[in-house]
């Protein structure tokens, strides 16, 4: 009888497990023939949102748009999301002028998470965080806070949409136009704080100059992950990139200090992968091999994987990590029309434990929710540790 072989080396796997006599054996958090897949636990089906609020007859609509989990190194019951908002009760389609970073805590990371505060008014986007050797933690996000008078890309703007109820945006009411025009502003900052809960400060990063930057105007989608040594490399995404890249490529970028010098890192293709993606997060794992997680479009579709050995080379999956589709502990399922942002939380050994995404446009609700409202969502990894009411 013919064999059939899986695998021929550990990039088979996908970096993540061993090939051994042809077959693959998946590390601690990652399944199927090619260790392609997250092992996502199903989900309770009553479960509410990690955080933002479904509206119904008696609770009001709250949109969020995924974010950044970290446990509280002081007290491990106690969990952080950064997160993205959507303010004055807008829903996801006005994100580009009232999103608003805010800080908010659970007792799990499955939450529900509870708003401690707004860090940044609109437009703000995307936060990520990342604990630095020191100790301490810096967060990086897009947009200028200043009242939406900068939005996404550095499009100008005349303020935010304020015709917004119940997590929805009105888009025959009152949403100003742009004025079509960049402002030429990306205000390129990172956060800066001793502790999870504040305070935190705004300092400028130092950009070098890129071919591409009059496209893009500096970072975005970025994926810090920061060394012993205090440097730092992150993934950018550029969009509307001209010929011959895709509209959406991605590149390393890297400084020696989360307020240093971010430059193109040099050694490595760039960009590293000509794809179309976003939303990148990119992690170390257990054995010291790199990777990152993406929403892209065709031809993958969602849940983009990405490994390296060296954190120069990559190659991209042809394994999609995961879909739209969330499995439910009663046997059932339920189907979202967008799952984005993805985030892992991770273990002391850097294995992960939780797949943080934003969904919305569900279509198993049946017209039931508001054409844009959008919550952030939290799922279990198997082997990771939860808590047993979500198992």
């Amino acid at each position: 009888e013919r064999r059939v072989l899986t695998c021929t080396a550990d990039e088979s796997c996908n970096l993540n497990g061993r090939c051994k006599d042809g077959a693959c054996t998946c590390r601690q958090g990652w399944t199927g023939r090619d260790c392609g897949l997250l092992d996502l636990l199903p989900m309770q089906p009553d479960a509410p949102p990690a955080y933002g609020t479904i509206p119904t007859s008696s609770t009001t609509g709250l949109s969020t748009w995924g974010g950044s989990i970290v446990r509280d190194r002081q007290n491990s019951s106690k969990w952080h999301l950064f997160g993205t908002e959507m303010s004055q009760g807008c829903g996801l389609n006005a994100w580009g002028r009232n999103s608003v970073v805010v800080h908010a805590t659970a007792k799990s990371p499955m939450g529900p998470f509870v708003r401690e505060r707004e860090l940044l008014p609109f437009f703000a986007h995307e936060p990520t965080v990342v604990a630095l050797p020191d100790g301490t933690f810096a967060l990086y996000k897009i947009g200028c806070a200043d009242g939406a008078i900068t939005g996404s890309n550095g499009t100008g703007l005349v303020g935010p949409c304020t015709d917004c109820s119940n997590g929805t945006t009105n888009l025959q009411g009152f949403c100003p136009p742009p004025t079509q025009a960049y402002e030429g502003r990306a205000c390129q900052e990172v956060l800066h704080a001793s502790t999870l809960n504040g305070p935190w400060t705004r300092h400028k990063l130092d950009l070098q100059g890129w071919d591409w930057a009059d496209v893009n105007l500096g970072l975005e989608s970025m994926s810090p992950v920061a060394f012993p040594n205090g440097s730092v490399l992150t993934l950018t995404r550029s969009w509307g990139t001209p010929a011959p890249y895709p509209n959406s490529a991605f590149w390393l970028v890297g400084a020696d200090a989360w307020n240093g010098t971010y430059g193109k890192v040099r050694g490595a293709p760039q960009p590293f992968l000509n794809v179309t993606m976003e939303d990148s997060f990119m992690f170390i794992d257990e054995e010291g091999h790199f990777h990152a997680l993406f929403h892209a479009w065709a031809p993958i579709e969602v849940g983009a994987h990405a490994f390296s050995r060296d954190g120069l080379h990559w190659q991209l999956s042809r394994t999609r990590a995961y879909g739209t589709v969330v499995s439910t502990t009663d046997g059932g399922s339920v189907r979202y029309g967008r799952r984005e942002r993805p985030h892992l939380v991770l273990d002391e050994r850097s294995r992960p434990t939780h797949l943080l995404s934003a969904v919305g446009g569900d279509p198993d609700f049946k017209g039931t929710l508001p054409a844009d409202f959008s919550f952030t969502h939290v799922q279990a990894v198997r082997g990771g540790t939860v808590d047993m009411q979500f198992a």
